[in-house]
Order: C-alpha cells, then sequence, then structure tokens
C-alpha cells in the first residue's frame, strides 16, 4: 500500500485537532477534541499541557478506527500549534508548570523590565515582533522570577508544538524559526538566539530547544508514542510551524504579495514578503514561512471570534447561523452602535494589554440584534485598522479569508465593505486551512512536493464576496468614530487597570 498520506496536528487555544490529507491536499478525515484554559486570576491564562497529548492520541487514534489503512498509508506527520507561549519541561518531557498561553499577560512588569534593559525598538529590530506582556521572552523572566522550581527544573522551554513534537519522537529539543522569532527569542536576520539578549537578562540560552525550518525532519514516532497513537513506530516527524504561518500555507498565500485573514478567537492579516519587514511605527510583525523562503507579515486583532462566543454566551445563543440570522435582520451600521472589541486588549495597529470592549451609542431603541451585528462590525473594522498600515506600504486589494469565522457569509461581506477590498474564499473547508497547512510543510520535508509554492497549485476559489458601495458607505463614516473611540479612552483604561489590580 503506498505511503501518500499525511497526518497533521493542530493545537489550538481551545481544542487539539488532527486531520489525514492526501497528498493533494485533499481532507481524508478529522477528528477534534477540546481542552480548557484557566483564568486563576485577571490577565492570567494557562492550559495543562499534558490535556494537549491526551487530546492529540485521542483524535489520531479516532482516525485511525475509522480508516486502518492509514497506519499503512502515512507517510509523515506535522504539527502547528497555538504561539507566543512558555512552557518549561524537564528531561523527560514532563511539563513542569502549567502552560502560560497567548493571552496571557501576568508578566507585564517583565516586559517593562526587558524594554528598559534591552529597548523595545531594538528588540523589535532585531526580532521583527513587538515586545509586550504576550512575548515569550517576557513570561520565560517571569518564570525564573515567580516560578523558580519550574525554572532551575528544566531541561527546554517550548511552544505547544514543539512539545507535541517532543512527545512523538521522544526527544524534547526542537523548535522552528516561526516560534522563535515570534517569541522574541531569536533573530530574524541571523534566525540564531540573541545570546547577548539572554546573558543580559540573566536567562539560559542553552536550554532553549534547536532551532530549525519547518520542514526539516527533526526525527520518528518513538514505541512509547506508537502505542499510544496506534501507529506503527519510525513515521517521519518534521519540526513544524506555528499556527498562523502554517494558516497562510493553508489559504495558498506563500508567494510574495499574497495575503489572507484568519478568522478564530484571534484574527489577523498576513501578507507574504520576500524578506523580513520592519514598519517605522513597529505595528506590525513578521514570521518566517515554514519552508524558510519568504516571511508573513502580519498584523492582529486580539479578540475576533472571542469576540462573537462572548456575545453568544452573553444573549445566551447556541448556533452561530441562527446567530448571523438574526443579526442580519439588522441594517449595515448597527443602528448607531459601534463595538470595539478590545476585550482582552489589542495588538495591532494599538498594542495596549490594558484596553477593553466598549459598545458606544447605546440608546433605548437597540435590542438584541443590533448587539449581535454591532459585534462583527466592529470586529470588521478591527481588521480595516490593519488594512489602513499595510496600505501605507503595500497594495490590498484582494484577501483569502479562513478559520472558523470564514465560514459566515453575512461577516465575509462585512468584511469586503469595511476593508473595501475583495474577500476570497477557498474551497478547502475554512476550519482545515491550518491543518492543511500544518500538512503540507510536512509533505515538502519528505519530498511529496518540491516546496510551499508548488504545493499550493493544488488549492481553488470556492466563491468570492466584494464590497456593496452602500454598506461601504456607512463603514466609511463609522471608521473615524471607531478609531477615535480608542484614542479618546486611552487614558482611562489604564486607570481601570489600576483599579482591577488594586480594588481595594
Amino acid at each position: 500500500m503506498a505511503q501518500d498520506w499525511i497526518l497533521a496536528g493542530d493545537i489550538g487555544t481551545s481544542s487539539v485537532k488532527t486531520a489525514l490529507f492526501q497528498m493533494d491536499g485533499t481532507l481524508v478525515d478529522s477528528a477534534t477534541h477540546a481542552h480548557a484554559t484557566r483564568h486563576a486570576h485577571p490577565g492570567w491564562a494557562d492550559q495543562d499541557a499534558g490535556a494537549w497529548w491526551r487530546g492529540f492520541c485521542l483524535s489520531v487514534r479516532e482516525l485511525v478506527s475509522r480508516h486502518p489503512e492509514a497506519r499503512q498509508r502515512i507517510a509523515v506527520i506535522g504539527v502547528s500549534g497555538q504561539m507566543l507561549g512558555c512552557l518549561a519541561v524537564n528531561a523527560r518531557g514532563e511539563p513542569l508548570h502549567p502552560h502560560l498561553i497567548h493571552s496571557d499577560t501576568r508578566s507585564a512588569a517583565q516586559a517593562a523590565h526587558i524594554a528598559r534593559t534591552i529597548g523595545a525598538q531594538a528588540l523589535y529590530l532585531r526580532t521583527g515582533n513587538i515586545l509586550d506582556a504576550r512575548a515569550g521572552i517576557a513570561k520565560l523572566l517571569w518564570l525564573k522570577e515567580n516560578a523558580p522550581d519550574a525554572y532551575r527544573g528544566a531541561d527546554r522551554f517550548v511552544q505547544a508544538k514543539d512539545f507535541i513534537v517532543g512527545r512523538l519522537t521522544g526527544h524534547m529539543d526542537s523548535s522552528d524559526w516561526s516560534d522563535g522569532g515570534h517569541a522574541l527569542f531569536m533573530d530574524v536576520n541571523t534566525r540564531t538566539y540573541m545570546t547577548d539578549l539572554y546573558a543580559e537578562l540573566g536567562l539560559d540560552a542553552a536550554r532553549m530547544p534547536t532551532l530549525h525550518n519547518g520542514t526539516d525532519v527533526v526525527g520518528s514516532v518513538c514505541a512509547e508514542a506508537a502505542k499510544a497513537l496506534d501507529l506503527p513506530a519510525g513515521i517521519p516527524v518534521v519540526a513544524g510551524a506555528g499556527d498562523g504561518p502554517c494558516a497562510g500555507v493553508g489559504a495558498g498565500s506563500s508567494l510574495a504579495g499574497d495575503a489572507y485573514a484568519c478568522m478564530g478567537t484571534t484574527a489577523w492579516i498576513s501578507y507574504t514578503a520576500e524578506r523580513p519587514v520592519f514598519d517605522p511605527g513597529a505595528r506590525l510583525f513578521t514570521m518566517i514561512s515554514p519552508d524558510g523562503r519568504t516571511c508573513g507579515v502580519y498584523g492582529t486583532t486580539q479578540s475576533a471570534g472571542r469576540s462573537v462566543t462572548w456575545a453568544m454566551d452573553l444573549l445566551g445563543e447556541h448556533d452561530v447561523r441562527a446567530y448571523d440570522a438574526k443579526a442580519a435582520r439588522i441594517p449595515a451600521g448597527s443602528g448607531g452602535l459601534l463595538f470595539l472589541p478590545y476585550l482582552d486588549g489589542e495588538r495591532t495597529p494599538v498594542y495596549d494589554t490594558e484596553a477593553r470592549g466598549i459598545f458606544f451609542g447605546l440608546s433605548a431603541a437597540h435590542g438584541p440584534d443590533h448587539f449581535r451585528r454591532a459585534v462583527l462590525e466592529g470586529v470588521a473594522l478591527a481588521l480595516r485598522d490593519i488594512v489602513t498600515v499595510f496600505r501605507e506600504s503595500v497594495p490590498l486589494d484582494v484577501m483569502r479569508v479562513i478559520g472558523g469565522g470564514a465560514g459566515s457569509e453575512l461577516w465575509r461581506g462585512i468584511i469586503a465593505s469595511a476593508c473595501g477590498l475583495s474577500v476570497q474564499r477557498l474551497r478547502t473547508p475554512a476550519s482545515d486551512a491550518t491543518s492543511l497547512g500544518a500538512a503540507l510543510t510536512a509533505a515538502v520535508g519528505v519530498g511529496m512536493h518540491a516546496d510551499l509554492a508548488a504545493a499550493q497549485h493544488t488549492m481553488s476559489l470556492l466563491d468570492t464576496r466584494e464590497p456593496v458601495a452602500a454598506d461601504a458607505a456607512v463603514y466609511d463614516r463609522m471608521y473615524p468614530l471607531y478609531t477615535a473611540l480608542y484614542a479618546a479612552n486611552r487614558p482611562l483604561f489604564a486607570q481601570l487597570a489600576a483599579m482591577r489590580d488594586n480594588p481595594s
């Protein structure tokens, strides 16, 4: 039997997803297992890394039970995962502390110390990424200062996908250039750890995992993992890449000039460039692509799908399609109700962990459906903020959309009109794009495709949404109010944060 399938894993914020793909990118089947996030204190968000591995094993065994031929057909395994984390593991690969996920901001004091010691701008020009409390380097310093037993006992400090790759291969010593740069662990110009920075901060660079190209084969499935997965030992495993770069591959955005938006819990827009881009205003950040040949230049809005699920919970809504149908009853503009989607701070073009959400213009005339649509429009205007920054330096007229939010026809139309561009959807299911990117990255690693650009030719478009002139005119009038909301409330956000941190 031919070895022509790829097993891909995606360690997301809310679940682990595994999928089987054919070498041309056709999905065979997928399985998902949820995991929890703990919020012990305001600004804290951490997860049990062991739950990722349990979910990975359960979902793979589920796929194998439905497709027994997978045992003989899987040629390679690739993994993507949530980024901007920090996980301490011992020499046996066991977690020593909960994993601090991307939205965890407990390391604000450490980020401030790094800014004073190293300089935020100097660090940006080396890493292509913006220093704030979410940065992996700040979280690493927090671990040293606040969880000294975990820090001292750690053999390696890894990211989410690195942990799964380590459990698969039996050695926890692999990461890639995308995770290394985004966490501010690595110089994107030299693609090496900044040992001088580690020494300045009193951190041990020797305990960071070996950096690889995402397509590099870093080992094979060990006997222990094979038993847990119900797969044969010896299947090659590649280093993989973070969820953002893998999503770009799955969105067919591997060539210079391509652009896509990922509408997940967090949303981002990525523009593919030939080399790292350093925005003069430090509003955009760069990640090296999974095959190392190009770079994705990103702008992120922190609470995209998160804003919608929050609104659904608040309104007692359980069906996304029902939510959309109700929101669609309201015309563009939501009757003058404007939503600032800064539920957990914001990242582009506003890097402010203290910013919070606002409903502006509320009146007795507004009902639940106005709130539903206003949330969708607020996130779309946050994306317009990012598009506006990109358009200062590059043309951006067409954008592909992936992620769970891309399944909403209403939202795609709102985004097209709010941002003034064509919004394209691939035939690949929007929720499978990151897994597909991890799969194609792995396929390149074992020679199933020459490179990611070649793999991209297997993808085709499903549909395109163009701006609606009347709606676009409404959003053009709303946008200046939207951008003014943050500026007007920025001092109040800081005061609110101080009150929240010291309630007495």
